[in-house]
């Protein structure tokens, strides 16, 4: 069994409660007061007559935070998602202080995620929601600074790829230092996490998509052709009744990038490489990728995939373990978190015919987080076991994958999970748009409360359109969305591909749509080439399926 130090328990302690400086309080969640719906569940603190009405209100309000009113470092003058994870609000510095940029917290920074979560949540989903191109200009320069200050040498075993972890205040990412003696917090000088590089890949692909910027492309390629060159062969493939080691996964936890070695052997998180793998290949032909590379992604992705099913993977054993930065190494395996189990629950419902078992897959996995991580007494998720707090973040995405799951098998149940976990979701927002970590966390992180935050609500939205309240919006594509542009007599936008379907939620149903400048016909149903009406309480669906081009104008 594994034994960890009196110094290792209590660190582990700390990162839960250093910041845990307001409690839970009968009346109140986060600053607001409770209020309650008629079957005695807790509602949205904002609107909570109009279901769905705070889904929107808070994504709005975390996202022009960002844009508007970062916390701003004294020294730099950089914002502070530059420097730190994380930071104190006004409501815990005071006004002047926080206006002053008095607010970091001396905690090891995240860069990685936190940028990756932006793209997400910034590009791919609040500039469509809102129309707002502004917020490319600002993750550009996230990623930009990334590739220049935080990717390792072209000339390592693992070459060219992002860092995940930076010590607090650092300009430059080489890997955090300062926690390193605390058994591997922060990976030390030159560590990397490999699931982090599929992370960042994807999202640098998925900006590349976006911009058709050439740079983010070759980072995302750049992070691919090392998860390729390093990934283990750790399916087993024997008899039955074999042995075999659940302590390996395709790609280590953790791994010193010059050197090759190993800091902590395995990572439940083998979807984010899958993501990226699976994105290169399926723009192969459109990319001009080399046989060689096509060859090499393809095996990599085979591997992974393979792992993750089989009796070794997470998917049998339940060990979802191997996510989080500043948690120490888990050698035996102890820890696990919800964040693997759902973001891989998620790409399933996205892409369905990958497991002829979905309908027991990822129910499977909802009610593994729903039991493992639940609150008492509060529709809330925890983090993970060795940070076992409610946080906002992880109840949103536990909540985003009910509406996915409710919008694919249309079992109300899910519809209802999703919505009470949402609502208590809202609660970590403030008016202001500092979004605390959770119900008895009183800071804020860039990842857990705008990265990793935001998206959740706008998927909810997706898969519950009649939850959209606050007029037209484009709610998702099976492509990416470079650009929209919404007036009161249309709705335009551009997308990567020529062929994709899109969801908009509409308040009347349309004149026309066009693609090209060509019109398409209206339909009977949602799945021919065309567009299908679905008429709501208030306004209603539009579906447009489209395989002829890119630019398609809606008029009203």
């Amino acid at each position: 069994m594994q034994r960890y130090s009196l110094k290792t328990v209590v660190a582990i302690l700390i990162c839960c409660n250093a910041f845990a400086q307001s409690k839970l309080l009968n009346d109140s969640i986060a600053g607001h007061k409770k209020i309650f719906d008629k079957t005695g569940e807790v509602a949205a603190w904002y609107k909570p007559e109009i279901p769905g009405a705070a889904y929107a209100h808070v994504a709005k309000l975390a996202s022009e935070f960002i844009k508007n009113t970062p916390p701003i470092d004294p020294k730099t003058g950089m914002p502070l998602y530059y420097l730190t994870c994380c930071f104190s609000g006004p409501h815990m510095v005071g006004e002047e202080a926080f206006s002053k940029g008095q607010a970091p917290t001396d905690w090891l920074n995240n860069p990685a995620c936190i940028y990756a979560g932006m793209v997400h949540s910034l590009v791919n989903g609040y500039m469509v929601y809102a129309g707002d191109m502004s917020y490319v200009s600002i993750v550009r320069k996230m990623l930009d600074y990334q590739i220049e200050n935080g990717t390792t040498p072209a000339t390592w075993p693992w070459a060219s790829v992002p860092y995940a972890s930076a010590d607090p205040g650092e300009t430059v990412y080489r890997g955090s230092v300062r926690w390193a003696k605390d058994n591997m917090r922060g990976e030390g000088l030159h560590g990397i996490e490999p699931d982090k590089v599929g992370e960042l890949g994807y999202a640098y692909l998925r900006f590349y998509e976006v911009t058709l910027e050439d740079k983010y492309l070759a980072a995302a390629i750049q992070c691919a052709d090392a998860l390729a060159a390093n990934v283990r062969d750790v399916v087993p493939r024997g008899s039955s009744t074999e042995e075999f080691s659940i302590g390996k996964s395709p790609w280590p936890f953790r791994v010193n990038a010059q050197t090759d070695v190993v800091i902590s052997d395995y990572c439940s998180n083998v979807i984010e490489p899958i993501k990226l793998f699976d994105e290169l290949l399926r723009l192969q032909k459109r990319l001009n990728l080399a046989e060689q590379k096509v060859a090499a992604y393809g095996k990599a992705r085979t591997i992974a995939w393979d792992w993750l099913y089989s009796k070794a993977g997470p998917i049998a054993t339940g060990i979802w373990s191997g996510y989080f930065e500043d948690i120490p190494n888990d050698h035996g395996l102890a820890n696990r978190n919800q964040v693997s189990p759902m973001e891989t629950a998620r790409y399933l419902i996205r892409n369905p015919t990958l497991d002829p078992n979905i309908k027991k897959t990822v129910p499977y996995l909802l009610n593994f987080v729903s039991t493992a991580f639940r609150t008492e007494g509060l529709k809330a998720i925890k983090e993970q076991t060795w940070c076992y707090e409610p946080m906002g973040s992880h109840t949103a995405r536990y909540a985003s994958v009910c509406a996915l799951w409710y919008d694919f098998t249309k079992d109300p149940y899910w519809k209802k999970e999703a919505y009470d976990f949402f609502n208590v979701a809202t609660y970590m927002t403030d008016p202001n748009g500092v979004v605390r970590v959770g119900p008895t966390w009183a800071g804020s992180w860039f990842s857990d409360g705008y990265g990793d935050y935001i998206r959740h609500f706008l998927e909810g939205l997706y898969a519950v359109p009649e939850w959209v309240t606050d007029g037209d919006r484009l709610l998702g594509s099976s492509s990416v969305i470079q650009s929209v542009q919404y007036s009161a007599i249309q709705i335009s936008y551009n997308t990567f591909d020529n062929t994709s379907v899109e969801r908009l939620k509409m308040q009347m149903k349309p004149k026309s749509v066009t693609i090209n400048g060509v019109k398409i016909a209206e339909q009977k149903n949602r799945v021919a080439e065309g567009w299908y009406w679905e008429k709501l309480s208030t306004g209603g669906v539009l579906s447009i399926h489209h395989t002829t081009g890119n630019n398609i104008v809606i008029a009203k």
